[in-house]
């Protein structure tokens, strides 16, 4: 369950089986997907392309480690933040994505 910033545990992540991505190595960890467009959302709103429904309602398909997450904050457990599929607006943001946001397995 993520906590009232929508980010969560390490453990939380690795009990949901889904892939995350490590800024520092540049790599993803875990059973990724052939192609995927995965968003957090600040970058979803950024691109215009919002998460559905309320918040949390649309479920993650990966996640992303946040090694600021939580800063100035006692919480320095919850460092993974919900990445959503966005594949389908991938002909229209395209130009716009970070390389990270891009999976290719």
């Amino acid at each position: 369950m993520p906590n009232t910033n929508g980010r969560y545990t390490k453990q939380e992540v690795l009990e949901s089986g889904l892939p995350y991505y490590i800024p520092r190595s540049k790599r993803w960890e875990g059973q990724g997907y052939s192609f995927a467009i995965l968003l957090n959302k600040t970058r979803c709103a950024k691109l215009g392309v919002p998460i559905l429904g309320t918040p949390y309602a649309e479920a993650p398909l990966a996640f992303l480690y946040s090694a600021n997450a939580g800063a100035g904050t006692p919480d320095t457990q919850h460092r993974y933040v919900a990445l959503y599929d966005h594949t389908d607006a991938y002909p229209e943001i395209k130009d716009k994505l970070l390389p990270w946001e891009i999976m290719r397995v």
